[in-house]
């Protein structure tokens, strides 16, 4: 089980371990790594950041980060995502501190959010502006978001060529795996952070969803693979949300595979 204890702490009671100590730790975020296609940031990381960073969370007693990036990020700028990536992995490593890599999302994508959104890349969006419009809302309550989450789980979703959404984000996450894999400290992958349901129907299509990329990834890594808890969470709904039907969003293929949840509060 890996746990988010509110938005900062971060445990994980079943991981790789030699002596079995429980990886207790934050989230962290960075500068290119977080950028979606529609933002830039103003000003730039405080100096030091990833040294000043790890060093203080070992100091605190700590030995475990879980790293978020967004693969608008990637998009934009994929040299600078990648070696802003290996400075963490770099640094987490001189201090010791096991990192779980996040593929992050916020409200979908800064496409249907132009303000707060990060997640998705635009090719999905920019060809069929008639079914997702801009800015039209990406998180939970939103009409298109939920058009877009739907047609997700359906494997409907693709770029302008007509290539398919979870291929191309299998591709992008064995960019990640390829770049980090072989440093100590990367205990694993997280498929994707939070993925929106909207109808009872999904979740053993997330299921089917977690089981083809944990497929694509054990290709290239045997390290921890995370799957996310859901949103929205609310039980007295029509989507469902109890035990049983969480189950359905394991991977067929359990090795090595913990299931992520958030406690806010």
């Amino acid at each position: 089980m890996f746990t988010i204890k509110n938005p900062f702490i971060s445990t994980i009671s079943a991981q790789e371990s030699e002596s079995n100590t429980p990886l207790i730790g934050v989230n962290l975020r960075g500068y290119y790594t977080t950028m979606s296609e529609e933002r830039d940031f103003r000003g730039s990381l405080p100096k030091n950041y990833y040294e000043d960073s790890f060093r203080l969370i070992s100091e605190a007693g700590m030995n475990h980060v879980r790293y978020l990036f967004f693969w608008e990020a990637y998009i934009k700028h994929p040299n600078k995502f990648i070696n802003e990536l290996i400075t963490v992995a770099q640094t987490a490593d001189k201090y010791g501190i096991k990192v779980l890599y996040d593929n992050h999302q916020f409200h979908t994508s800064s496409w249907l959010n132009n303000q707060r959104g990060n997640g998705f890349p635009f090719f999905f969006f920019e060809h069929n502006n008639s079914t997702y419009p801009y800015n039209s809302g990406g998180s939970p309550k939103y009409q298109t978001a939920q058009i877009w989450w739907t047609d997700w789980w359906n494997r409907s979703v693709k770029d302008a060529s007509g290539s398919d959404g979870w291929t191309l984000l299998a591709d992008f996450l064995k960019t990640i795996v390829t770049t980090l894999d072989a440093y100590p400290i990367t205990i694993g992958y997280e498929i994707l952070s939070e993925p929106q349901v909207h109808n009872i129907d999904q979740w053993e299509k997330i299921g089917n969803f977690n089981t083809f990329i944990t497929i694509e990834l054990r290709t290239l890594t045997q390290k921890t693979i995370a799957y996310s808890m859901n949103i929205p969470i609310e039980l007295d709904t029509p989507r469902g949300v109890n035990a049983e039907n969480l189950a359905k969003m394991a991977p067929a293929d359990r090795t090595n595979v913990v299931f992520k949840i958030t406690v806010y509060g």
